[in-house]
């Protein structure tokens, strides 16, 4: 059984296969935890290789289905395995902010040399270089929320043999005007450079995907603690506030998402 990551907190793109032809003939199955646990498996072999390797293999053929049965719509959708991706970016980021002694421990330099060769390679040939997958550590960025309303989305939530695990869907043009709105709403009244650029980010990255696409948030492993919880409905507050010029409750509902923020980052450092 592979070593579990229950910090991730998971952002998807389900993406119907009628747009992709490459697609049309593979059978659809809910193979979600199968190919969770190769990804799961794979990482481990990388953790103790020597030397390490820090960016995963390809899963590009196996994506993950959400088959027609599990939609309202009948439509058999799909995201598509991208570890390797978001590895070469990972470790972008790493080198730019990580020292070159540090750097060279965790992923020597022929690592870096052979990472960059696969991505430049995949630049080359892929016909679609779109990020279907976000993922974060502990916690739901605040900007992720935006996107979704918990009184109007689906809400999955099953008791697994690890424990709770929440999943929330919604369709991705509701989403897409959510974020539009917050996005244009915070750039013209907020102060928090941070969320300005996310925003931003997040309402153009929505976009490039098909009209009738699902988007969905995993809480996976951190079902238990993030669920259930008042940060949507607090980080909706404060970009409602916003738009209606009420500063005070704004940096009301501000200060208290804040210090669920905070309780957060304890637990994270102490787990």
């Amino acid at each position: 059984m592979a070593y579990r990551r229950d910090y991730v907190v998971t952002l998807r793109i389900f993406e119907p296969l009628v747009v992709h032809s490459e697609l049309q003939d593979r059978q659809v199955e809910d193979n979600r935890s199968r190919i969770e646990e190769q990804i799961s498996h794979d990482a481990d072999k990388r953790l103790i290789s020597l030397p390490p390797s820090p960016v995963a293999d390809s899963f590009r053929r196996t994506p993950i289905f959400l088959p027609a049965s599990q939609t309202s719509d009948g439509v058999d959708r799909f995201c598509p395995a991208q570890e390797d991706i978001r590895g070469w970016e990972a470790l972008e980021s790493l080198a730019e902010h990580t020292s070159k002694a540090t750097l060279d421990i965790v992923a020597p330099k022929s690592a870096r040399r052979r990472a960059a060769s696969r991505r430049a390679e995949w630049l080359q040939d892929a016909k679609d270089t779109r990020i279907f997958t976000r993922v974060s550590a502990w916690d739901v960025p605040p900007s992720w929320w935006l996107f979704f309303s918990l009184s109007e989305d689906q809400i999955i939530t099953e008791e697994t043999d690890e424990g709770l695990r929440v999943l929330i869907r919604t369709d991705i043009l509701a989403a897409s005007a959510r974020m539009e709105w917050a996005s244009e709403t915070i750039a013209d009244t907020s102060k928090v450079v941070d969320m300005v650029e996310q925003t931003s980010v997040l309402a153009e990255w929505i976009d490039t995907f098909d009209m009738n696409s699902i988007l969905e948030l995993d809480l996976g492993g951190m079902s238990d603690v993030l669920w259930p919880s008042d940060a949507a409905e607090l980080v909706d507050s404060w970009v409602t506030a916003l738009s209606n010029n009420d500063s005070e409750s704004a940096v009301s509902a501000f200060q208290k998402y804040a210090a669920g923020w905070e309780q957060l980052n304890l637990y994270a450092r102490s787990s």
